[in-house]
């Protein structure tokens, strides 16, 4: 069996730059502390196409805080009708310390857990050059050969019936602290994410809904107006480097194991 990169102690002390090195490769996508959240957003909902998992907050060459989907969804959650008019400064996680490309990958690691967030910006000579995010480290694990099995890493699997609302779904989410959520209708599971609300909130369609709402119209539209995901299945004995493969696409943000669910998060930080 070849050495885990990410999960071996070893692999932990080696540099975020030589275990991730195409994220350095990869334009910086960043917002300005008073830049508009429809900009924020707009950079999230797209993320599959553009590979956005976070936002970097830049004032002047520092940065001074992070954006993710759960972010905005808060946000929208409790300013249905002038969330757009909010800023990045509005919702963004503060940075405490930067992480340099050439730190030792438990401490970006260590800032995840800490956080919760699972993503962070990189720096080289002081200044922010890229980001990191939890889905860049599964391309390691992939390729290690890690044989043990998936199963014993999932989570309980958080679900919703297809007749609930955006505004229910963003609630269960956001107080069991999860981005995926397992939506079942006549026996067969989709998966609602952060991602797959803002694509929808942001579209002709969903804009188009809600003003014809009224204030709580994200109480009115149910998720299966959404463009759900289709949940992916696994065995509870598939390895967790072939997990990890199946969660480099990122049409599939989770997997689903019998009652249970797997994320990139179950993968590398448990």
């Amino acid at each position: 069996m070849r050495e885990n990169l990410v999960m071996h102690p070893r692999g932990l002390e080696r540099p975020i730059s030589e275990i991730v090195p195409n994220i350095f490769k990869r334009p910086l996508l960043f917002v300005g502390p008073s830049d508009s959240l429809l900009q924020a957003a707009t950079f999230l909902a797209i993320g599959p196409q553009i590979y956005v998992d976070g936002l970097v907050v830049l004032e002047d060459t520092k940065a001074v805080g992070a954006i993710g989907g759960r972010h905005v969804i808060e946000y929208i959650l409790y300013h249905p009708d002038g969330w757009r008019h909010g800023t990045a400064s509005s919702v963004m996680s503060q940075l405490q310390t930067a992480v340099r490309g050439n730190d030792a990958l438990k401490v970006a690691l260590d800032v995840f857990r800490k956080t919760g967030f699972a993503f962070v910006p990189i720096t080289i000579d002081e200044k922010v050059v890229t980001s990191l995010s939890l889905r860049d480290l599964l391309k390691p694990i992939a390729t290690s050969q890690l044989d043990k099995p998936v199963g014993e890493l999932s989570s309980p699997l958080i679900s919703a019936g297809s007749d609930t609302s955006i505004g229910s779904a963003l609630e269960i989410m956001l107080e069991q602290n999860v981005r995926n959520l397992i939506v079942e209708d006549s026996g067969t599971n989709a998966i609602l994410n952060d991602r797959k609300i803002l694509e929808f909130l942001l579209s002709h369609e969903g804009t188009s809904a809600l003003s014809s709402k009224r204030s709580n119209g994200l109480f009115e539209i149910k998720v299966s107006a959404l463009d759900l995901l289709t949940a992916k299945h696994v065995k509870r004995d598939t390895s967790v480097s072939a997990a990890a493969e199946l969660l480099t696409d990122l049409n599939i943000p989770c997997l689903l194991v019998d009652n249970s669910v797997v994320t990139p998060w179950d993968i590398i930080m448990r």
